[in-house]
């Protein structure tokens, strides 16, 4: 019998990268296998570009709990053999308890009881990690030698949005990290310092900003503060699906943002990174990168990060005090260092 597997994953940008070395695994053992990827619609385009997947489903919360039978019905008639469920909540657990008596595995995310500095010495997994192993459970893979994110290389050869002019260079700056947990945003006013920087030491350099549509007014901003030199800053925040974001990010010299999605995305399409992190363990969310990446921390004198909490708990000077404390010279000097002379 022909062996069918559902994964179940309905976001987010970052934790579907971080998957797509553990499909690929699977195709490399199990070539005939049949891979479906069931997530959200707004991440079809990506799954588009993960290595394997022989097909995509969708669902919303808004289609209602029918369609979720109705598409459980057809996983029965087609044939699913086993599951992995990548995102455990209810919804996902309802569907594997309909495709009974299936082979599933559930993803169980590494959690630490200490946080701040203490945390920093314990051994974490990545996410790549702890996604890997209800795929070996299930299928019984022997650990891959690399969990760097693998995208299909169409991604590069897509022909949609600009294209950079030859002798001109492109930074790509992420400033926004998406409605929930902003903590792990940068300060808009840091981000402007940076860019005036960058475009100073930089003459021929072009500033694209990139993002979805939710960060669209944050980089309106960003430019009207910029004053001189904001002719060579170019705003993308949501005029890309993902598909041809990936496909602009692959030209640029270097992307510079926080613990977000599209930086995830540029570790992927293999140019160099320059991470902001502090609220966040960079031992688990951190960019895997096929280039250059250099990450950056508050000082260990600052003992509250990594928190992993969805907001900051303090306030007045403390407030946001992990990512005030990784200073624009700092970043700045990361960035010029790392892009080509």
């Amino acid at each position: 019998m022909k062996r069918r597997l559902l994964v179940i994953r309905f976001g987010a940008l970052g934790d579907l990268i971080h998957a797509s070395p553990s499909l690929e695994a699977v195709k490399l053992a199990y070539p005939d296998m049949e891979v479906h990827l069931l997530t959200s619609s707004g991440y079809t385009a990506l799954a588009g570009l993960l290595p394997g997947v022989d097909q995509v489903w969708t669902w919303e919360k808004k289609q209602g709990w029918l369609a979720l039978f109705k598409l459980a019905w057809r996983w029965r008639q087609i044939g699913i053999t086993d599951v992995v469920n990548l995102h455990p909540s209810f919804k996902s657990l309802l569907i594997t308890g309909l495709l009974w008596p299936v082979n599933a595995a559930v993803y169980r995310k590494q959690k630490l009881a200490t946080k701040g500095a203490a945390q920093r010495i314990q051994a974490r997994r990545h996410a790549a990690q702890d996604f890997f192993q209800p795929f070996q459970k299930v299928l019984g893979l022997s650990v891959p030698q690399s969990l760097l994110p693998v995208l299909k290389k169409t991604v590069l050869d897509s022909g949609d949005g600009p294209v950079k002019p030859e002798g001109e260079r492109w930074v790509a700056i992420i400033p926004g990290v998406g409605a929930k947990r902003s903590n792990r945003a940068w300060l808009p006013a840091y981000y402007v310092a940076l860019m005036q920087a960058l475009l100073t030491e930089q003459p021929t350099l072009k500033l694209l900003l990139i993002g979805g549509p939710d960060e669209s007014v944050l980089a309106e901003q960003l430019g009207a503060a910029l004053g001189t030199g904001a002719d060579r800053v170019e705003n993308h925040c949501g005029q890309h699906d993902i598909s041809g974001t990936a496909a602009l990010l692959a030209q640029c010299d270097l992307v510079v943002g926080g613990d977000t999605g599209p930086m995830h995305l540029a570790a992927a399409v293999g140019i160099s990174v320059l991470g902001i992190y502090g609220p966040t363990a960079l031992a688990r969310t951190g960019p895997l990168a096929h280039g250059p990446a250099v990450l950056l921390t508050p000082p260990d004198a600052l003992a509250c990060w990594p928190c992993e909490l969805p907001e900051c708990p303090y306030t007045g000077e403390a407030h946001l005090a992990c990512m005030k404390q990784i200073s624009v010279p700092t970043v700045t000097e990361a960035a010029l260092a790392l892009l080509p002379t």
